[in-house]
């Protein structure tokens, strides 16, 4: 019988508490929480039997196999190599980090460590995303890829702080974005070569985005992003070909179609409510990564797919800045800025 990891939590905040769940589902024990707010790290760690720590005393004493970093995006880098260098294996929340020359530098730390970093997107590894990337291998060339996310902006924070990137064309689009790539990586359409991208109403809590992403082999994928303020979440991932559409509803209710009969959800399961940490993928993605610690295994999202996900978000606010130009990928404009900050940059690159 495999072994089960203990696991120590860095961050205490809502996301936080979604991993400790996903965790106390798989019978994993959470020896440790570690925040800058002591008040919160309590209550999360009285809900799930772990103790508080700060965080410079999670380094030295390893109390556990995987570290979950849950922080603020600006701090997700930081946070990453220095639990790597203490000999944890790392998970990642998304987004990865804040600047593609951040992203690199946890690149070279994990290649330096020889441990791999998981990049917590968790629908990759969601029963209707898997349903959907192996129907998508079967059904010929895509003609047809989209990605949809429209929700209302958080409560819990300001959507214009520097820490968290700035706007639900970052905060929120790194989802969308690194589902089309996970999808289009299973088919023909080869790397992504071209970005061009609209941005309105930019930094406030109306903030739209529509991304068109072309890949080698000709594909053209269309990528939506939204804060309504009131909208229940409608997310979704769509891909067709001459012979077949998939379609697969991520929020508020899992499912998954091809050629309008159902697969999963919606009349071809069970019935019941879908649940947060198994049906949107926060327990598979978690099993998956220790199977791939133990036996090599692949996993749903690496640090490579954080990587191209925050260069075409980068690359799209570019874009965005100037009149939806066509910008090639990979991005060679500034590396050491975040995306909002390079919708308004007045140099090229």
């Amino acid at each position: 019988m495999q072994r089960k990891p203990d696991v120590v939590i860095w961050g205490a905040g809502m996301v936080a508490g979604v991993h400790a769940a996903a965790c106390r589902s798989l019978g994993w024990p959470v020896r440790a929480v570690a925040s800058r707010d002591p008040e919160r790290a309590a209550a999360l760690a009285d809900q799930i039997g772990a103790r508080t720590y700060e965080y410079d005393q999670l380094l030295p004493e390893r109390l556990g196999d995987l570290a979950i970093v849950a922080t603020p995006p600006a701090n997700h880098v930081d946070d990453a190599v220095a639990l790597l260098r203490a000999g944890y294996h790392v998970v990642v929340e998304a987004p990865m980090a804040c600047t593609l020359a951040d992203a690199d530098r946890l690149i070279a730390a994990e290649q330096a460590e020889r441990r791999p970093v998981l990049y917590s997107e968790h629908l990759a590894a969601s029963p209707v995303v898997d349903g959907l990337l192996a129907e998508v291998g079967e059904i010929g060339h895509l003609t047809h890829l989209s990605a949809r996310a429209i929700q209302a902006p958080p409560t819990w924070r300001s959507t214009r702080h520097h820490d968290w990137g700035g706007g639900a064309s970052f905060d929120l689009g790194v989802h969308p974005v690194g589902l089309a790539l996970r999808t289009a990586a299973e088919t023909d359409a080869g790397p992504p070569t071209r970005v061009a991208a609209v941005i309105t109403d930019a930094g406030t809590d109306r903030e739209h985005a529509s991304i068109k992403l072309r890949f080698a082999g000709g594909l053209l994928a269309t990528i939506v992003v939204g804060w309504e303020p009131g909208a229940t979440p409608d997310w979704d991932l769509q891909a067709s070909s001459a012979s077949a559409v998939l379609r697969a509803e991520l929020y508020p209710s899992p499912s998954l179609e091809r050629n309008g009969d159902p697969i999963i959800g919606a009349g071809a399961g069970s019935g019941e409510a879908p649940t947060l940490v198994d049906d949107y993928g926060y327990a598979p993605q978690l099993t998956r990564f220790w199977a791939n610690i133990r036996t090599g295994r692949p996993v749903p999202a690496t640090s490579r797919l954080g990587r191209q996900v925050l260069e075409v978000i980068s690359a799209a606010h570019w874009s965005a800045g100037r009149n939806a130009i066509e910008v090639p990928l990979p991005f060679t404009g500034p590396r050491d800025r975040i995306p909002r900050d390079l919708l308004t940059m007045t140099t090229d690159p």
